[in-house]
């Protein structure tokens, strides 16, 4: 029993120093290889970047090359082990068509990933609204869009939601166009009040005169009448041109008379006469 456990054991020790040699070249290639993969992945990163300034681009390439390679790097060190290349394949392929129907959603996320980088609806900084929400795209990866939303929260959407949804790019322009409405009473001077929009408008550094802004009457009310102004104004700008024009015009009609009407209700009594 114990020749026979001595002769196993010289023939492991035989067959794994024959075959130590082929196992460190296999180390030798994943490790070497992986880091070749990084490297090279990089530098697609930062060549895409440099070429198309879209680091949405460059990231999601980066990603695919570099899984590209590591497939390639494995089934190199698997036929340094000797194990067959068509083995190998025919293993990915019943292996990819099981994880395919087990991960379809997955899939289906690669895919709006890569229509999303084919098409580029939007690239990193943008500041889109998908479906119903608003945010500053922060990064598109191969099953996922990151969005950092006005309130500083992050979003995380599937990319077959995203490739789904109703898509608005704020920023693909480079000027927006902004309506504002202003009420006034209908015993104020409306050439005067008009006047007053119009010297506002054509003064505000937010406001861009060309096309020209354009101040109209728009509305009767009950009450009211409503002045509406439409202008444009650099993209991104258009918060503070609401917040600076909206306080200017105030001060400027309360100076020169122009009331601001509110809401008013006339009761009328009708007392029926009580005979005595």
């Amino acid at each position: 029993m114990e020749e026979k456990f001595l002769a196993m054991w010289s023939r492991f020790v035989e067959w794994f120093f024959a075959f130590l040699p082929n196992m460190i070249s296999a180390l030798l290639i994943l490790v070497v290889g992986f880091y070749i993969a990084r490297i090279f992945s990089r530098y697609v990163f930062k060549l895409i970047v440099k070429l198309t300034k879209d680091e949405t681009l460059g990231g999601f390439l980066c990603n695919v090359v570099f899984v590209a390679l590591l497939i390639l790097i494995i089934i190199t060190a698997l036929t340094n082990l000797g194990v067959q290349t068509t083995s190998i394949i025919a293993v990915l392929g019943t292996a990819g068509l099981a994880i395919g129907l087990s991960l379809k959603d997955s899939l289906s996320n690669l895919a709006g990933g890569i229509l999303i980088i084919v098409l580029r609806p939007f690239k990193k900084d943008d500041l889109v609204v998908i479906g119903s929400i608003t945010g500053k795209v922060q990064e598109v990866n191969l099953f996922q869009t990151k969005l950092t939303t006005p309130d500083n929260q992050l979003v995380i959407m599937p990319n077959s939601m995203v490739v789904s949804a109703p898509v608005t790019n704020v920023n693909i322009n480079p000027a927006r166009r902004m309506d504002l409405m202003f009420s006034v009473s209908y015993t104020s001077d409306l050439q005067k009040a008009k006047t007053i929009l119009e010297e506002v408008f054509a003064t505000d550094e937010n406001v861009l005169q060309e096309p020209k802004p354009l101040v109209g009457v728009d509305v009767l009310n009950a009450s009211s009448i409503d002045f509406m102004v439409r202008f444009w104004v650099k993209t991104g700008e258009n918060i503070n041109a609401k917040l600076a024009l909206l306080q200017r015009v105030k001060i400027r009609f309360d100076e020169e008379g122009i009331e601001i009407p509110y809401n008013k209700l006339d009761i009328n009594l009708n007392t029926p006469l009580v005979s005595k």
